[in-house]
């Protein structure tokens, strides 16, 4: 029973001597608020980046590295604001890196399949300066006709194999094929933004094996300025 006066008694002492006081619950609550706010942003940051990274790696039209390495970073942002939770202990390390990833790639995935990925794009095209800078499209993959790769929009249709294709340098091409391939929701209609895999025939007539939509889901995109 001594000991247990002295240690009070100690305890007693120590918050004097170093005048401690008692942390108010409205602290405790705005940390945790703060911590889990912080773990949302992070997380929708993260999906975003996955979701235009994947865009940037399926339709090969714009380079992804950037939203790559955003991904990244708010990956482990993630998981050191998740390792800072109360509970977080109970979990392994490479079990929370492992379950944030899987969570931003399959609801980047996602994000990118219903189109949201393009329309972000095109936003942050509109709306940040010299974002097409730093997040540049890669029109020049699409625009190799010698090399089988073209782009462009549909301008006649005469008919499913056969149509007139205006490039993204208004060139306009003869498109001739048979027993097309045709990948995604590609409507072959005046002013739908296609991409073809084929061969250059003479002049400016291209012969098409595959055609694919400019974008995913066959959505229209703004072309590179």
């Amino acid at each position: 029973m001594k000991k247990k006066i002295n240690i009070s008694d100690r305890t007693l002492n120590l918050i004097k001597r170093q005048h401690l006081k008692p942390i108010p619950k409205w602290e405790f609550i705005a940390k945790n608020w703060s911590l889990w706010s912080g773990l949302i942003l992070c997380l929708i940051l993260l999906i975003l980046g996955f979701g235009l990274s994947i865009f940037g790696v399926v339709d090969n039209i714009i380079v992804p590295y950037l939203w790559l390495f955003i991904a990244i970073i708010f990956l482990l942002l993630s998981y050191f604001l998740f390792e800072k939770t109360k509970g977080a202990y109970r979990f392994q390390k490479w079990q929370v890196i492992a379950s944030i990833a899987v969570i931003g790639l399959v609801i980047g995935s996602a994000f990118f399949k219903i189109g949201l990925a393009n329309r972000l794009d095109q936003q942050l095209d509109r709306n940040i300066p010299y974002y097409r800078q730093m997040v540049p499209m890669k029109l020049e993959t699409w625009s190799q006709p010698q090399s089988g790769y073209l782009s462009g929009t549909i301008t006649k249709v005469i008919d499913s194999d056969n149509f007139e294709l205006k490039d993204f340098n208004n060139k306009v091409w003869s498109i001739s094929g048979q027993n097309v391939l045709i990948r995604g929701r590609v409507t072959i209609s005046v002013g739908s933004e296609i991409k073809l895999i084929g061969s250059k025939a003479e002049g400016y007539s291209f012969i098409v094996e595959e055609i694919r939509p400019w974008v995913g889901l066959g959505q229209n995109m703004m072309k590179e300025n």
